[in-house]
């Protein structure tokens, strides 16, 4: 009666855990980090994209290209009076927890795994120090993920009903509107279902699934019309020289990049190998898991035959390597059941637990400077903290005190000139035609043309004091004169002599 009663007891506790337990992680780097946003894309590309489109509108293309499902949740929300940084505090936890639910959900629903096991791998596939990089600014992709989670437990069970049809066709829809590159997963493992399908002659599953696919096939080849065709842009809308912005990557050989991105593959799963050796050997077959690993190898795999497919559809590698988190913890969590309770082999899971837990807890709570130094082996990918946005946290407020005294200090037709690390920062005090936005451009040039055109009579520029800059910056050209600083950050003016100024 007692085991009867924990197993219905169970049935709600462990997925009300799969949610609240990722949820309350990550909510602790967002304490942590006090008034200011965790993650590069949070403030560097979801707040200043939400700022401009509802201050300036945006055109339907160009909406629909950058598969904007969050983008158009956020605006509703932020018509609706919530504030934007708030909103966006609350966001990153709650997707989370919403993936932790959703893995558990196929891990239940999908491949019939015990409550008690679904909720592990929604554990590891959450918290372990890749996911935690995913979560800590790619929103886009764990909204994304979590419906093709969904859609992937719907597809596993019944799907052949018409109802289930209709809700499988909208999951996918769903899964393309939020992100084009899991979009893309989800279509690799669909043609490999489809192949199964046809090699064992299923006619009517493998008629229904390509009906099913119809809309969301449209859909990508519709983004990715907008961004090629339309926008002369990568399937993501970011530029190949684009680096992940915590590190910029010095010009390397074709073997170099080869030889980084295996590195980077050995260093996400690297912790996980004595249990992915057994789950590899005894997970069952399952070609949705399968699909995912296997087109993410041929990624990689043509990587090594051509240097241009380094960055096919502009798309880097790291992220297709952090996104085998997801499938690979399915792989791990097989292994680790799969360990008899010898004291031999619980003394290896500790080890391992122990060794995964160390990563995943210095990585959400040790600030930058005081990271341990193998979460700094590629800082291009993965920063060395998650108490960071596009840049430390201990340098937030001193951010927050440069700007306030350049937006009461400079003249009246002064211009500011910020990189991609500032330009979010830079719109929640500026109206935006007072910035000169040059990303990741060379200042130097962009400096030139500003002097040969002369479209500008005051120009300013915020960057960190010299020696201490970040993004291979240590420095500012010598035509910049520092007015003040608060810690770390400056803002200088361009002039063509090197006057002095109070500090």
């Amino acid at each position: 009666m007692t085991k009867t009663l924990f197993h219905q007891n169970g049935y709600i506790l462990f997925p009300v855990l799969a949610f609240a337990i990722p949820l309350f992680v990550r909510t602790i780097p967002e304490l942590l980090m006090g008034n200011y946003l965790v993650g590069f894309d949070t403030i560097g590309y979801y707040a200043p994209n939400i700022l401009m489109w509802l201050g300036h509108g945006v055109s339907f293309g160009a909406l629909v290209s950058s598969a904007p499902l969050l983008y158009l949740l956020l605006m509703g929300i932020t018509i609706a009076g919530a504030p934007l940084i708030i909103t966006l505090k609350i966001l990153g936890p709650t997707l989370l927890g919403l993936l932790g639910y959703a893995s558990y959900f196929y891990a239940n629903k999908g491949l019939s795994w015990s409550p008690k096991k679904s909720l592990i791998v929604a554990i590891l596939s959450t918290l372990y120090f890749t996911a935690l990089r995913v979560s800590w600014d790619m929103f886009r992709s764990e909204l994304a993920l979590i419906f093709l989670f969904l859609m992937l437990a719907i597809f596993q069970k019944n799907w052949r009903s018409n109802r289930n049809s209709v809700l499988l066709s909208l999951a996918m829809a769903l899964v393309v509107f939020s992100h084009q590159l899991i979009g893309i997963i989800m279509f690799a493992i669909i043609i490999a279902t489809t192949i199964s399908f046809f090699i064992r002659k299923k006619k009517v599953e493998l008629q229904r699934i390509i009906i099913c696919s119809v809309p969301s096939a449209f859909l990508l080849l519709l983004i990715i019309y907008l961004n090629y065709f339309v926008f002369s842009s990568p399937v993501l809308g970011y530029s190949v020289n684009y680096s992940a912005g915590f590190e910029v990557l010095a010009s390397a050989s074709h073997l170099d990049l080869v030889i980084n991105t295996f590195g980077f593959l050995v260093f996400c799963y690297l912790p996980l190998v004595p249990l992915l050796i057994f789950g590899f050997k005894h997970f069952k077959s399952n070609i949705h898991i399968k699909a995912w690993i296997l087109w993410t190898f041929i990624i990689l795999l043509l990587v090594v035959v051509s240097s241009s497919a380094f960055f096919l559809g502009g798309v880097l590698p790291f992220r297709w390597i952090l996104l085998l988190t997801y499938p690979l913890s399915f792989i791990a969590v097989e292994g680790l059941f799969t360990l008899k309770w010898t004291r031999f082999r619980v003394s290896y899971k500790i080890i391992v637990g122990a060794i995964i837990a160390v990563l995943s807890i210095s990585f959400m709570v040790l600030p930058n400077m005081s990271a341990i130094n193998y979460l700094g082996a590629y800082p291009s990918y993965v920063p060395k903290s998650m108490l960071q946005n596009t840049i430390q946290f201990s340098d937030c407020q001193d951010t927050v005190n440069a700007l306030l005294w350049a937006k009461n200090n400079m003249s009246s037709d002064g211009h500011l000139l910020v990189h991609e690390a500032f330009y979010g920062w830079a719109l929640l005090s500026f109206d935006s035609n007072r910035l000169i936005p040059y990303f990741f451009s060379n200042l130097t040039d962009v400096v030139n043309s500003l002097q040969q055109n002369g479209s500008v009579n005051h120009a300013y520029l915020i960057w960190w004091v010299n020696g201490t800059g970040w993004y291979g910056q240590p420095s500012v050209p010598s035509v910049f004169t520092e007015l003040f600083h608060s810690g770390n950050i400056a803002i200088y003016q361009y002039t063509t002599t090197n006057q002095t100024s109070n500090h």
